[in-house]
C-alpha cells in the first residue's frame, strides 16, 4: 500500500477509488439535538457525501463549496423520498482553514436551513479527509447501497452530473417517463 504523508498531520492514504469500499466513520451530529451519523448505519441507502468548506464567508460568491451547497440541497429533497441520505463533511484541512466549533457547524447547519434530513459532521483531527483522500474543497462522493463508491468528484459538481449519477442507485429512470410524443 502507497501511504503519502501531509505536512502537519500525519499520513494521508491514496483516495478510495470507485468500485472500492467507502471508508466508515461515525462522527458527532452538528445539531442541537445529540446524535450521531454513522455510515455503517446507512447501509440499504445510497449516500451523497460532500467534503465542503462550511466556513467560506458569505461574502465569497465564488466559493465553490457555498455553490455546491445549493446542488446538494436540490438533490436531497428529489431523493430523499428514494432512499438518498446526504451528509456534509467540514473540510477545513483541504480548505486550509482551522477545524471549525461546533457551535460553527450548528450555525452552518441554520444559515443554509439544511433541516435534518441533511447530516452536517465535523472532521476535528481531519482523519476523514486523509481517509477519503481529500486534498480539494468540495470533494464529493455517491456511495451505493452497499457501501461501494462508485463516482467522486473533485471540485464542483454540476446538478446534472450529479443526478445523472444518482438516478439509478435509487431506482429512477434516467429518461422521464413522459418522454415521446403523446399523439396528434
Amino acid at each position: 500500500m502507497v501511504v503519502l504523508h501531509s505536512l502537519d498531520r500525519g499520513p494521508v492514504m491514496p483516495p478510495p477509488r470507485a468500485q472500492h469500499p467507502a471508508p466508515l466513520f461515525t462522527r458527532p451530529l452538528a445539531s442541537l439535538k445529540p446524535g450521531t451519523f454513522s455510515l455503517a448505519n446507512q447501509r440499504g441507502h445510497p449516500v451523497l457525501l460532500s467534503f465542503l468548506n462550511t466556513q467560506a464567508e458569505a461574502t465569497a460568491g465564488d466559493d465553490p463549496s457555498r455553490a455546491e451547497i445549493v446542488f446538494l440541497k436540490s438533490m436531497n429533497t428529489q431523493n430523499r423520498r428514494y432512499g438518498l441520505r446526504t451528509v456534509i463533511v467540514d473540510a477545513a484541512d483541504a480548505a486550509g482553514a482551522s477545524p471549525p466549533s461546533r457551535d460553527a457547524l450548528v450555525n452552518f447547519t441554520f444559515d443554509w436551513a439544511l433541516g435534518p434530513s441533511i447530516a452536517v459532521v465535523g472532521d476535528e483531527d481531519g482523519s476523514l479527509e486523509r481517509a477519503y483522500g481529500v486534498t480539494k474543497s468540495p470533494t464529493t462522493f455517491l456511495i451505493d447501497k452497499h457501501g461501494i463508491i462508485r463516482r467522486r468528484w473533485d471540485g464542483f459538481a454540476l446538478a446534472a452530473q450529479l443526478d445523472f449519477a444518482i438516478r439509478p442507485l435509487v431506482g429512477r429512470s434516467i429518461v422521464g417517463s413522459g418522454s415521446g410524443s403523446s399523439g396528434g
